[in-house]
């Protein structure tokens, strides 16, 4: 096998791992990445066309029903057919399991290329926490619960518009379904992935089906007696797009370097050490600060009379959801804004260093240098780390929340 861009030659004759074929034209991994940037959009489906909201909802219920049953199988036949720790002094290597036979014939519901990423997905969920439940056990196996996300291959979708309105076609229960998604301004970052998409400029992948809690204030919590939880049906659509070329951006003599300060949460400085661009983000701060003071209150007041279940579980439930999107949302505009004013001043690429940390020690540092990284991907610009990130340090049992409540998913 050869790349028919860099004349690279693969070791098989077949297609090697990470090489893509797109049409008669063959890429090896780098060069592939070279043009092409993985990314995934979410967009809420409104309604089924054509069709009642109930059957929908049945044909994925039935589907969420055996993914979530079929992955907790799987997981249980790994770890059952896995060794078991004896006099060994070394974890022997994982042998090979195939299991997609047994899962054709025990959920029949599925399709076989759901199957396929089902057991690929748990596989990897297993490998990774092998050695905490095998060798040390110092971990129980992983279980997955009601709903797992049902996976539908490339082949089994299609992204189309009608009347100027996203439409997803899935095959869903042995059946074509048409899903109108949501659009609008909100939802313009998204669109625009989406129509490269529908024009064929973005190679399709995996879609996904979901669902998550509405975004109402008096549903953000546990419900009461009276109230019933309401759910919003998610479709996410993973594909690679086009990379922004090179070209379009006029090479500079040298980089953005963007730093982290005890001050500020970033500056910027061009190529003569002159401070260009400021960020001081005040707000995160009191945002953090308010949120500290309202965990550790309601902490407090939880005593043994109102243990398991506080009467304000709710209120606390609602308070981490809202710090969490709050700090979701901020992470991506500070992203876009640096990026957007790398592009503007044609800086070829975006040296960060975020070693410094106190401006704001609970604020995810990490989580904005990766948004920053792929933000500069999709612009088309580099970024480099400057420096190594500092040896981690025991960190305040408020700062561990924190980072807990952000590290959730949506």
């Amino acid at each position: 096998m050869t790349c028919s861009i860099c004349q690279r030659t693969g070791k098989t004759e077949r297609l090697p791992r990470g090489w893509k074929r797109r049409e008669e034209v063959v890429f090896c991994e780098a060069c592939w990445r070279e043009r092409y940037i993985l990314r995934s959009i979410a967009i809420p489906v409104v309604e089924p066309m054509g069709e009642d909201w109930h059957n929908f909802r049945e044909a994925l219920k039935l589907g969420w029903v055996q993914a979530t049953a079929a992955a907790n199988w799987m997981m249980t036949e790994l770890y059952a057919r896995d060794f078991r720790r004896g006099r060994e002094d070394k974890m022997p290597p994982m042998k090979r399991v195939y299991l997609y036979p047994e899962a054709r014939e025990r959920f029949p519901g599925l399709t076989p290329q759901s199957v396929v990423s089902i057991e690929n997905a748990v596989q990897a969920a297993y490998r990774a926490a092998r050695y905490e439940v095998l060798w040390t056990c110092s971990a129980s196996l992983p279980t997955f619960r009601y709903p797992r996300p049902l996976p539908v291959h490339n082949q089994s979708w299609e992204a189309t518009t009608a009347e100027e309105r996203p439409v997803v076609r899935v095959r869903l229960g042995g059946r074509w379904w048409e899903l109108r998604l949501k659009g609008g301004p909100r939802f313009r970052p998204q669109m625009a992935a989406y129509r490269q998409m529908v024009s064929g400029e973005a190679v399709r992948g995996e879609l996904t089906l979901y669902r998550v809690r509405a975004h109402d204030g008096k549903l953000a919590g546990r419900p009461n007696k009276d109230q019933q939880v309401k759910y919003t049906v998610m479709c996410k659509m993973v594909a690679w797009l086009p990379r922004a070329s090179q070209m379009e951006i006029r090479a500079p003599s040298d980089p953005l370097r963007v730093k982290t300060a005890d001050d500020m949460l970033l500056v910027a400085a061009n190529g003569r050490n002159e401070q260009v661009w400021r960020y001081r983000a005040d707000h995160l701060r009191r945002w953090v600060a308010e949120h500290r003071k309202s965990i550790q209150s309601l902490a407090d007041d939880q005593k043994a009379e109102q243990r398991p279940s506080a009467a304000f579980a709710d209120r606390r439930t609602a308070a981490g959801l809202k710090y969490r999107n709050r700090m979701h949302s901020a992470i991506r505009e500070i992203a876009a804004q640096l990026v957007a004013y790398a592009a503007r001043r044609n800086f070829s690429a975006i040296d960060y260093d975020d070693t410094a940390t106190g401006f704001c020690p609970d604020f995810p540092y990490a989580a904005l240098r990766e948004r920053i990284c792929i933000k500069c991907g999709e612009a088309g610009l580099g970024f480099e780390q400057a420096r190594a990130l500092p040896v981690e340090t025991p960190v305040s049992a408020s700062s561990a929340a924190s980072r807990l409540l952000l590290s959730g998913h949506r």
